[in-house]
């Protein structure tokens, strides 16, 4: 699958090297023009323990979540989000489903951080204390709900970015396979793009450390770190942030900048000469910095942005070089 288009004009060099021609290697362009956006399709699950020691970390949540949503939509993606609970049995199994009516919120929707505050809101916390997250997300992105009550929210060619916030591990009892089979459904249902990466990611909000200060039961010191949430996070290069902040703005951000991160990353037809490379957005030359510019991942041989050098899907982007081999 592709994540974005690549222009090579290397005919005429082919041509000319067929007949016995020499001359030197030209400049590559990868050229992605203004009617030529990157993919900007991102569907987006929140996975939301709401057990009965969530509720102040769930409220901290929801104040959070302007920032993530308003910063997706001043990038001009195209969102899909939906909200599912952890709770698959107990009083009140409503894990599974997609919370709410519409059963899933868009870049249209009418102010849509608000409305997704409330989404998130209205799970409560009278969920069973049995936290079964990725059951839950296995049951609304398998085909049967996926053709029915789901049907619409997930796209063939949208980026699937899971959110989990939880203050314990994953106990889903249905995983096939552990979580390299669950991580393999997620393979088989969204594929790759060009440079191998998988098109979907995972990040995780929650606790982290068996000894650190953030605890899942604080009045005895229990902690439970949520090993299952971290390794598939691992897995798909996704980020883990502490549930213990009284503010967790910051890792809505970080999490964002991340989705931002992935589909912006230019997957390049050629290794390049690294000193021949030029960044352009909306003709205007970008610098080189893993902070607020742009850097190039070998193994991957692509050009990642970063910060506030992270187009929006409008820009016009050019990436100009001489590939490495014509040295």
């Amino acid at each position: 699958m592709f994540r974005k288009i690549t222009l090579i004009a290397l005919a005429a060099f082919t041509a000319a090297c067929n007949q016995g021609y020499e001359f030197d290697f030209p400049e590559q362009s990868n050229n992605f023009p203004s009617n030529v956006i990157y993919n900007n399709k991102v569907d987006v699950v929140f996975v939301v323990d709401n057990s009965s020691m969530m509720d102040q970390a769930n409220e901290s949540w929801r104040n959070s979540l302007p920032t993530l949503v308003n910063a997706m939509l001043k990038q001009k993606l195209d969102l899909h989000i939906a909200v599912i609970t952890t709770s698959m049995g107990g009083s009140n199994p409503n894990g599974g489903r997609f919370m709410g009516s519409p059963r899933y919120l868009t870049s249209q929707t009418p102010n849509l951080a608000n409305a997704l505050v409330q989404r998130v809101a209205a799970v409560g916390n009278d969920g069973s204390d049995l936290e079964r997250g990725l059951d839950s997300l296995a049951q609304v992105l398998g085909n049967g709900y996926q053709n029915g009550e789901g049907q619409g929210f997930l796209r063939d060619d949208a980026l699937l970015s899971i959110i989990a916030m939880s203050t314990e591990d994953d106990k889903s009892s249905n995983l096939s396979g552990g979580l390299t089979g669950f991580s393999n459904f997620l393979d088989g249902l969204k594929g790759f793009y060009d440079d191998g990466s998988r098109r979907w990611n995972l990040s995780f909000v929650g606790i982290l450390s068996l000894t650190g200060s953030c605890s899942t039961l604080p009045d005895i010191g229990y902690n439970e770190p949520g090993v299952r949430w971290m390794n598939l996070a691992a897995m798909s290069q996704g980020l883990t942030a502490s549930i213990c902040s009284g503010d967790l703005s910051s890792a809505a951000a970080t999490i964002r900048a991340r989705i931002a991160q992935i589909i912006t990353d230019f997957y390049l037809s050629k290794k390049p000469d690294l000193d021949t490379l030029v960044v352009l957005v909306n003709g205007v030359s970008v610098p080189r910095s893993n902070v607020d510019g742009w850097d190039y991942d070998p193994v991957r041989n692509v050009v990642r942005f970063y910060g506030s050098a992270i187009p929006s899907a409008d820009s016009a982007i050019r990436i100009d070089f001489k590939p490495a081999e014509a040295n």
